[in-house]
């Protein structure tokens, strides 16, 4: 397992050999455009790893354009960042960061790919499994919607709660309603396309068969010893027992 650097104040993030003369550049107080908005760290060198070119990509001044900073030299410092040893790399993307960030051995089990699940929801972020969920069942599955609202944008969406772009493409941004979705199936029909108004009527309908399913499971499985105790539940409280049977298979009484 590789450990990260706890004593690191006089650590060189090149060369990772420890002394008591360090060259230290720094990214803070940039602004609005920049990689390093609000989120400024620093590189510690020694004079052997230095290099002129360092001096020169820290201490740029912005190309500005009204309140939006532009910085020629930055991509070359996130590129030189990305060459460092990986405990050195986990001290310039987050332990010297500005703002939060995470525990220093999360950070390198994160990037070596064996993180666990739990700890992605931990610092709310999708997990691997989570985006090759999405990216592998979103796009085959039988249940997302093509919708077309009045204004005639395009969106496509599952009952369930998945989220992609028109023709069951994928979005930028992540559903994690299909990383644990129990409704998956491979599409065997032709992607139905339909209007809001259409496709509310049509989510109602999908969820309403979803309940009917489970009052089937509930009744098949005798699980409730009175049906009428959940007829006579509040709805919040009915739902959440229903989604405790459907998923967790529990016993309510």
């Amino acid at each position: 397992m590789t450990k990260p650097i706890i004593n690191h104040k006089n650590i060189c993030m090149s060369c990772l050999k420890e002394t008591d003369h360090l060259i230290i550049y720094t990214c803070f107080g940039r602004g609005y455009g920049s990689h390093f908005d609000n989120s400024g760290t620093k590189l510690q060198v020694c004079s052997n790893c230095d290099k002129p070119d360092f001096y020169l990509w820290y201490n740029e001044k912005p190309i500005m354009d009204d309140y939006c900073e532009t910085y020629k030299y930055e991509e070359l410092i996130w590129e030189h960042a990305n060459t460092l040893p990986l405990q050195a790399q986990e001290l310039f993307f987050n332990t010297f960061r500005q703002g939060e960030y995470m525990e220093q051995q999360d950070w390198i089990d994160m990037e070596l790919g064996i993180l666990p699940d739990e700890k992605y929801e931990e610092y709310c972020m999708y997990s691997p499994s989570q985006i090759k969920a999405y990216e592998e069942r979103f796009p085959t599955c039988e249940h997302p919607v093509n919708i077309i609202y009045n204004d005639n944008s395009k969106v496509c969406k599952c009952p369930f709660g998945a989220f992609g772009d028109y023709g069951q493409k994928l979005d930028v941004n992540i559903s994690d309603e299909c990383h644990t979705c129990s409704h998956y199936k491979i599409r065997e029909t032709p992607i139905k396309e339909l209007d809001k108004n259409t496709y509310d009527k049509y989510e109602l309908y999908i969820r309403g068969k979803q309940y009917n399913d489970l009052f089937e499971w509930v009744i098949h499985n005798q699980k409730v010893c009175e049906i009428e105790y959940l007829v006579n539940l509040d709805i919040s409280t009915f739902l959440f027992w229903f989604h405790k049977l459907f998923y967790d298979k529990i016993t309510v009484l």
